[in-house]
């Protein structure tokens, strides 16, 4: 069986073949928080990048040779097993993504609730919620709605209750931090953030939440075609569309993440049709 990172990478591939050209690579760049694909049409994907374990100064020993490959040829590397591969093939992906949802608009269904409203919360004792990755401005909200919540996350910080800038995890009763995706089983929600396609474990994380009611996908990172999520189950997709280049671009380069430049995109929120 294919993985979702294979069926996305085909599906992206195969539109392609509708567009009157395939668009040429301006800048590749993996800085500390994201990374950014830009093309010469106007577009840019972006990818979280994965915490690099290397041993000296130099992350990527391919480095300098990335912006001089086709754009198609570095959404092959979604499926690379190179972690800093894989998040420069998310970020071509979602850039190509992006130049064939402005060509052919009708063909996508976007939802006009945010993200949060489609979830479905139901009765008390029915409202086990699963994030995968874990999602800051998120989790006041799901703490009220939440019976429990569970995040599955492998940031040493949130072990220590310390993430990003200071910000304290405060977890109540019920409501944990794991490493191991198998405790999504019993979740009735489960919340996937784009940048697993990046990170890994990503089709793991379907397999568990196979119970679940609702799966949603949220993310600057999840800008890739929701066809192959949708096929998996999956009931929504939501991702941003960076629409101030310079502004993400300069952001991004020096070391911001989604806070610092989420306000040069607009997000949007995929559903099937």
């Amino acid at each position: 069986m294919t993985t979702l990172q294979e069926d996305i990478i085909a599906e992206v591939k195969n539109c392609a073949k509708a567009l009157d050209g395939i668009p040429g690579v301006c800048m590749v760049a993996i800085s500390l928080g994201y990374t950014l694909v830009e093309l010469d049409n106007g577009i840019m994907g972006v990818c979280f990048t994965p915490r690099s374990d290397s041993g000296s100064c130099a992350h990527y020993p391919a480095a300098g040779t990335l912006s001089e490959k086709p754009v198609l040829q570095l959404a092959e590397l979604m499926g690379s097993g190179h972690p800093l591969e894989r998040s420069v093939g998310v970020a071509a992906v979602n850039a190509l993504s992006h130049t064939i949802m402005a060509h052919h608009p009708e063909q996508f269904r976007f939802s006009t609730d945010d993200f949060l409203d489609l979830l479905p919360f139901g009765s008390p004792g029915s409202n086990k919620v699963g994030m995968v990755g874990y999602i800051g401005p998120f989790v006041p909200f799901l703490k009220k709605k939440a019976d429990a919540l569970v995040v599955v996350d492998d940031n040493p910080a949130l072990e220590t209750g310390i993430v990003d800038a200071g910000h304290t995890v405060i977890m109540d009763p019920g409501h944990t931090v794991t490493r191991d995706v198998r405790d999504l089983k019993d979740a009735d929600i489960v919340i996937i953030t784009g940048s697993s396609a990046a990170v890994g474990g990503f089709d793991a994380a379907l397999e568990a939440a196979e119970t679940a009611r609702f799966i949603g996908v949220v993310g600057p990172s999840a800008g890739w075609l929701p066809q192959p999520a949708f096929s998996r189950g999956v009931h929504a997709v939501a991702a941003t569309r960076i629409t101030d280049l310079a502004g993400a671009r300069r952001t991004i380069l020096e070391g911001g993440g989604t806070p610092q430049f989420i306000d040069y995109g607009r997000k949007y929120t995929l559903i099937p049709r």
